[in-house]
């Protein structure tokens, strides 16, 4: 009995410690698997505050204070209000109408404008990007100055002379001599800027210099700001980095001390920074600076062709592409190179020399930034064929496009020919010999937009009165139109939901026509 007593106690012993042994190593593996919480840590606290100020000591003895004097002008270099000779009354301006190019112009009186006849002084900002003196900044820094001084950051005062300047790009080279190398800024690859990064912006707002502002980049790619001021060549980067009068022209700066950005533009009610700061991007800078130190100015390729900078996905649907097609060419300069090779309207650009170029943009920067003579291959979709045409690159200013002008002439609109059309919601009339004369058109072909319904398809695209029609495109089916016929021929084969493109002629902001194309949907 004993015995067996013995044998049931070890037997309960050991299965209790089996199931001891088993929950231990149950639980370490539960706990095993479980996330940890991790602890939060506090970054110092002078981290990022050390970064500014090692940029700012670094970058500080390359950036210099630039005043210039120009010959007196007679107009007000204040913005006023239309009809408005009080500059007192250009803070009431909607900022809309505001030239953000102007706003770096600090007089330093009550009005931000010189007298009459007194000399005009500018302040700005610059770099030295050369140990030999060469400085960038901004063109209508030095525009027009008869005398150009610059201040180091030692408070020694040199004389400058202008290399050379770029209007289009806002873009400046001046040098000074000094007797010894000079400390330069480097200039970073403003391709590699991403919407968030830190910068810095160094300049001399209000004439104190040497200031610097942080903020980050808002924003890429600014090709227009608002009130229609920019060009073709200017993309800009936007910061909210502060940048007032006097700015101009200095460096905008990223977390690696290098220079991705040249202070441009404000925009802003009270000449004031207001976060909204425009500075033009490196690479397009180094462009510049590299053309204007060999030659003192400027060359950009041309082909002699118009076009919608931006995409039209409709019109692309109308030309029987996809969304996103290419860049379609509105007009093709006679006698220029895209002529002579044989380019023409409503042809589809869809890249050059292998580069794809998706909108005008990308068209521009290829073909302007061509040398003079080079032969590039343009690949365009022509009614749905693909195709390879050589064009020989020209000077860009030897193919302006020469543009029909006219004198304002009115018709009556009351031509027996007009016709109603209820799909678009417009009235046009056959082009008459007094209409040809009075609006200066080379040829009576097209019809003549009379009127436009309120809240129509034409009038939603753009469609206005006084709009002539040249050309309906509808998938495959192409018109020309040479009068009221052809259109209501053109206006029978329109579906709803049919993507349609139409080449026009529109009043420009010239009150000439101008060659464009305007896409609509079928309601």
């Amino acid at each position: 009995m004993t015995k067996k007593r013995l044998l049931y106690l070890t037997l309960i012993i050991a299965t209790l410690t089996i199931g001891v042994v088993i929950g231990t190593i149950v639980s370490g593996g539960v706990k095993a698997g479980e996330q940890k919480a991790q602890t939060l840590v506090i970054p110092d606290p002078v981290s990022l505050s050390n970064a500014f100020s090692q940029i700012a000591d670094n970058l500080d003895p390359a950036v210099v204070n630039i005043n210039t004097e120009a010959p007196p002008e007679n107009p007000l270099r204040g913005r006023v209000a239309p009809g408005d000779s009080n500059p007192r009354n250009r803070n009431n301006q909607d900022p809309r109408q505001l030239d953000p190019f102007d706003f770096f112009n600090f007089f330093g009186g009550p009005d931000g404008a010189p007298e009459r006849n007194e000399k005009v002084r500018s302040l700005g900002t610059g770099f030295i990007v050369d140990k030999g003196g060469y400085i960038l900044t901004n063109h209508h820094v030095v525009d027009k100055a008869t005398k150009i001084m610059v201040r180091l950051d030692d408070k020694s005062e040199f004389q400058a002379k202008l290399i050379g300047s770029d209007a289009d790009t806002d873009l400046a080279v001046i040098k000074i001599d000094v007797g010894h190398d000079l400390p330069y800024a480097k200039l970073g690859n403003s391709d590699a800027v991403k919407v968030g990064d830190w910068v810095l912006a160094i300049g001399s707002p209000f004439s104190l210099d040497h200031t610097v502002t942080a903020g980050i980049i808002s924003a890429k790619g600014r090709n227009r700001l608002p009130g229609g001021t920019g060009n073709d060549f200017q993309s800009f980067l936007q910061t909210d980095a502060a940048i007032n009068p006097g700015n101009s022209g200095g460096p905008l700066v990223n977390m690696s001390g290098e220079v991705i950005g040249i202070n441009t533009a404000i925009i802003s009610e009270t000449r004031q920074s207001a976060g909204l700061g425009f500075a033009l991007p490196s690479n397009a800078a180094v462009k510049v600076y590299n053309q204007l130190i060999q030659g003192g100015k400027v060359t950009r390729g041309g082909i002699g062709i118009t076009y919608d900078p931006n995409q039209n996905p409709t019109l692309c649907r109308a030309l029987g592409m996809k969304g996103e097609c290419g860049v379609v060419i509105q007009s093709v300069t006679p006698g220029g190179p895209a002529a002579k090779a044989g380019l023409r309207e409503m042809d589809v650009i869809t890249d050059i020399d292998g580069v794809k170029t998706p909108n005008g943009v990308a068209l521009l920067d290829v073909v302007a930034n061509s040398p003079v003579g080079k032969t590039i291959r343009i690949r365009v979709n022509r009614d749905g064929k693909e195709q390879t045409i050589p064009v020989t690159i020209v000077d860009r200013q030897e193919v302006a496009v020469e543009r029909a002008s006219n004198n304002g002439g009115r018709d009556n609109g009351n031509d027996p020919s007009e016709a109603s059309q209820a799909k678009l919601g417009i009235r046009v009339q056959a082009i008459t010999p007094d209409m040809l004369r009075q609006l200066r058109l080379n040829s009576p072909d097209g019809v003549y937009v009379s009127s436009v319904d309120p809240d129509s398809v034409a009038e939603d695209a753009g469609i206005q009165r006084g709009t002539i029609i040249t050309r309906v495109i509808a998938g495959s089916e192409r018109f020309e139109i040479r009068g009221v016929e052809d259109f209501r021929r053109a206006e029978r084969v329109l579906k709803s939901g049919m993507d349609v493109a139409f080449m026009v002629l529109q009043r420009g902001a010239n009150n000439d026509y101008r060659t464009g194309f305007v896409a609509v949907t079928i309601p």
